[in-house]
């Protein structure tokens, strides 16, 4: 995308926003995870966000230019981006973005301010920092802004979408290359590194995370580090993937079974693979969330088999490694062209943990499947 698009889909998010916000009768919205943040800015300061040190936000006025809140030493980088944008700059660490955001508010019109509040979504001040927002503002003018902005943020962009296509491929080579050839006495960790490595060779930026677990005893450890353990034979290496490229994310997960995987093995995956499926059939266009858990359940029902809980079946992804809609019974979101959802019903058992997960974009037709790599358990030594 070029720089002159970019600045044109970031002011249509802008615009969006604003026309939401007038017709909820709010006088503005304040950012401040790194998500949205990056979603309505494009600004990437990602070093900034891995502590808690200093906070970066964004106030969208219902009316009139975007303001930014931010440390000093970036706030030259903001304005080569945004011009137009009133720049709040601060210099000191404690507290001291508050002053500024509640300068901006102040000098709003008065009414209801919207916050990141509401579902899948975390305040991005410390406790402090939001204790004094609140009493600098008064709580009566705080509302909850997230469903205004998941609105806009559930459906993707075309180049958003190629973004999560890339980290999908990546991912896809990460496997390839990580479940080849020996891994009995290898350590959960050495394959690890092998698929992180393989996935930055292959165009993601970095891993947000291996999920990795192996051997009987271990296989309900779905969300588990990986460790020190030396694989065996017979074992089933299994693996989750949170790969990132340029801010998005891919999460699936492929296993491999050291000497080749039993009967029983085969019997469960493709169940689970089945199940995926019937839940991909139905995700299009037009079909609520909750209708592709039922028809994932169904599946499953009709195989004999039942999904681990852990209460739902699948999720949006974007900007965030999960973000709504949910796959399950409870979520009735319509689907629409553009969103980008997973399916990931799971089965465990003491011969392995099965589950195939896919990443896959809703279309107005068949939905196109961005997890590439192959869903068999692949055979190493």
């Amino acid at each position: 995308m070029t720089g002159n698009t970019l600045r044109e889909e970031l002011m249509n998010r802008v615009t969006a926003v604003q026309h939401r916000l007038r017709e909820n009768h709010w006088v503005g919205l304040v950012i401040s995870t790194e998500a949205s943040f990056v979603y309505f800015t494009g600004l990437r300061f990602d070093a900034l966000w891995s502590s808690a040190a200093r906070s970066l936000l964004a106030v969208i006025p219902s009316e009139g230019p975007l303001q930014l809140v931010l440390p000093a030493f970036v706030a030259e980088e903001a304005v080569a981006s945004w011009g137009d944008a009133t720049i709040w700059r601060y210099d000191a660490l404690s507290d001291a973005a508050v002053p500024q955001v509640v300068g901006v508010i102040n000098q709003l019109p008065p009414g209801l301010v919207a916050f990141e509040i509401g579902h899948e979504s975390r305040v991005g001040l410390t406790l402090k920092e939001w204790d004094c927002l609140v009493a600098a503002i008064s709580v009566d003018r705080i509302v909850d802004g997230q469903n205004l902005i998941w609105d806009l943020r559930m459906r993707k962009s075309p180049d958003e979408i190629e973004r999560i296509r890339l980290a999908s491929r990546a991912s896809a080579d990460a496997f390839r290359t990580g479940y080849t050839g020996q891994l009995s006495g290898k350590t959960e960790r050495d394959v690890a590194r092998v698929l992180a490595s393989t996935a930055i060779a292959a165009g993601a930026d970095r891993t947000g995370w291996v999920a990795m677990t192996s051997g009987p005893g271990s296989y309900g450890r779905f969300v588990g580090a990986p460790r020190d353990r030396t694989i065996m034979l017979g074992d089933m290496v299994w693996a989750d993937l949170g790969v990132i490229a340029d801010g998005y994310w891919s999460d699936y997960c492929r296993a491999a079974v050291v000497s080749g995987p039993t009967l029983r093995q085969v019997e469960m995956q493709s169940a689970v693979v089945d199940a995926t499926n019937a839940g991909i059939l139905v995700a299009r266009a037009g079909n609520a969330a909750s209708d592709v858990a039922r028809a994932v359940q169904s599946r499953l029902k009709e195989l004999g088999v039942a999904s681990i809980g852990f209460g739902r079946l699948g999720h949006g992804i974007g900007l965030n490694a999960t973000e709504p809609p949910s796959v399950a019974t409870w979520d009735d979101t319509v689907l629409e062209a553009g969103m980008v959802i997973t399916i990931e019903p799971a089965i465990v058992d003491e011969s392995g943990l099965f589950c195939a997960e896919q990443v896959l974009v809703i279309t107005d037709g068949v939905a196109e499947v961005l997890s590439v790599a192959p869903t068999e358990l692949t055979v190493v030594i």
